[in-house]
């Protein structure tokens, strides 16, 4: 057992079963064990997973070029902050803002970069991939530290690990599912579901497992409360409310991931790997709405990158074969390649005091979010 599990069942056989959110909000961010706030968690090659960032430095220099534009429908303001939460090392942000003094200085001199991070040992990580870019990046250890801003509020995979509730069928109702402890070791617990979410699906089969997330409309609303005039940005795998409760998803979307290797099987060795659960995506635009925001864009990840990457793609075109160059081209086709990243990965925008006259960039060759979402 790891050192968390041990804790965890101790806890758990003096106290009751826990919840599988707070099960969960333990595995990852436990301040001594979690997988997070320990600094375990690795992406990359020889990490646990991959993500966006791991692929090349191209994917912060299109969500530049898309930044650049947010500003500049702003009407150029001198102040433009770009605030992100789940930075891990530091990459992206590095990334986007080596991109920005490079091809939009003009938004690079009125940029200033903010890392909500409440890890110090993550924190430190980050100052040392941005210390190239000192001036121009601050940290905040919470969205209520920040004060209110006019910019862009970015995430990338952030919200698929905002703990989820867990809920099963049985029979004609659903249960809660808990992490309890038996025999000495963590175990499932089903038990009567006493605030059930109101968008589980009406009619599920027997054993149909479905999770919800209910720190994400907290999390958005929190999020648009700062924003002043601007964007919020989320990047993650999920789908709309329709196809994330489909009939035929019945296993649901928990996933933990270790080495590269995938596994369903949360209570195994927490702390240690990642866990993981597909974003609702109607929710958080739902969060965002009722907060006072507009629905500015939704798209997966190929349509998004072809549309705020052209110009770049158009511009390396002209250039003459280089490492560097050729290294931009494959990291492209990798996160366009539907079988790879292209169709996982969704772009959900919402904005405030924005000129939406026309769709952003990345979001011009995709319909209509209000008809996708809702």
């Amino acid at each position: 057992m790891t050192p968390l599990a041990e804790q965890l069942t101790a806890e758990i056989a003096a106290q009751g079963p826990l919840r599988f959110d707070r099960y969960m909000a333990r595995a990852l961010f436990d301040p001594q064990h979690g997988y997070y706030a320990s600094g375990r968690a690795r992406i990359g090659r020889g990490g646990d997973f991959y993500t966006n960032v791991s692929v090349g430095r191209i994917f912060g220099r299109v969500l530049a070029a898309q930044t650049a534009e947010i500003w500049e429908r702003l009407g150029r303001p001198e102040e433009f902050t770009i605030v992100e939460q789940g930075a891990n090392d530091g990459r992206l942000a590095a990334d986007i803002l080596t991109a920005l003094r490079d091809d939009h200085p003009a938004c690079h001199r009125a940029a200033h970069y903010v890392l909500v991070e409440p890890f110090a040992n993550l924190a430190t990580t980050q100052r040392e991939m941005l210390s190239n870019h000192a001036g121009r990046v601050s940290w905040r250890e919470s969205m209520e530290d920040l004060p209110p801003f006019t910019g862009l509020h970015l995430t990338n995979e952030y919200v698929d690990a905002l703990p989820v509730r867990l809920f099963v069928r049985n029979g004609e109702t659903w249960q809660e599912r808990y992490a309890a402890s038996k025999d000495g070791a963590l175990a499932f617990d089903d038990r009567e579901a006493s605030d059930l979410p109101t968008h589980l699906p009406a009619e599920a089969p027997e054993g149909y497992l479905a999770e919800t997330r209910p720190e994400a409309a907290t999390w958005g609303a929190s999020v648009a409360e700062k924003l002043t005039r601007g964007a919020i940005l989320a990047i993650d795998y999920g789908f709309p409310r329709e196809q994330l409760y489909a009939p035929w998803r019945h296993a649901g979307t928990l996933s933990c991931y270790r080495a590269h290797r995938r596994d369903d099987n949360p209570l195994e060795s927490p702390g240690e790997k990642d866990l993981t659960a597909h974003v609702d995506f109607t929710s958080l635009a739902e969060a965002g709405v009722s907060a006072g925001l507009e629905l500015a864009g939704f798209a997966d990840q190929y349509h998004f990158l072809v549309g705020a990457g052209t110009p770049l793609l158009l511009a390396m075109e002209t250039m003459p074969p280089s490492p560097e160059r050729d290294a931009d081209l494959r990291a492209f086709k990798s996160l366009l390649h539907p079988e790879i990243m292209g169709t996982q990965f969704k772009y959900l925008a919402l904005a405030r005091g924005l000129d939406l006259t026309s769709p952003l960039a990345g979001f011009q060759h995709s319909p209509a979010a209000q008809t996708v979402l809702f």
